[in-house]
């Protein structure tokens, strides 16, 4: 419904509404003050809000930037009557890039702590045709596909999986 800046020199300048994807972007430049704002939603059904909203790094990168502390995390602060709960960034599967690709495209994805994740690539039809496995550290991570390990052009699906997520995501390989 509204988005209010409430840091000094923060303005609705500083923020990209995405309706269609239920999204809100923001960024702000101050090294003298902490970029904080208020958002005021209107309920389209019951529920917990720290369970219903989420930080994603989808549209841009979830991070905060200070000249003292360096890079930290971006998270919500939701007040219940039990007490504060703060929930952050989660496991998430990212659109690869570029998108249809031809020579080398690259699978990103999030982890919330360090764990093995493994990249599936299936067919229309369903057929496993690639797969690479790994460690991977907190925070963002990617999978470079290569041409040459791939060569399965039209439409793909790739699946991530770690011992507690998994998301799949379409793709196109072009000639």
């Amino acid at each position: 419904v509204e988005v209010t800046p409430l840091s000094e020199g923060m303005t609705l300048g500083h923020f990209g509404v995405f309706a269609s994807e239920h999204s809100l972007t923001t960024s702000f430049n101050n090294d003298a003050v902490r970029g904080e704002f208020a958002v005021t939603f209107r309920a389209k059904a019951s529920g917990e809000l720290s369970r219903m909203l989420q930080v994603s790094g989808r549209i841009t990168k979830a991070e905060a930037y200070s000249a003292l502390e360096g890079r930290q995390s971006v998270a919500l602060r939701f007040n219940g009557a039990e007490g504060p709960v703060v929930s952050g960034v989660g496991f998430e599967l990212y659109q690869n890039r570029p998108n249809p690709w031809v020579g080398r495209t690259q699978i990103g994805f999030h982890l919330p702590e360090a764990t093995e994740a493994t990249l599936t690539v299936f067919d229309e039809s369903g057929r496993i045709v690639w797969t690479q496995r790994g460690q991977f550290a907190k925070g963002y991570n990617a999978f470079n596909v290569d041409r040459s390990l791939l060569e399965v052009p039209g439409v793909l699906y790739y699946r991530v999986e770690t011992p507690t997520d998994s998301a799949v995501r379409k793709m196109i390989q072009t000639k």
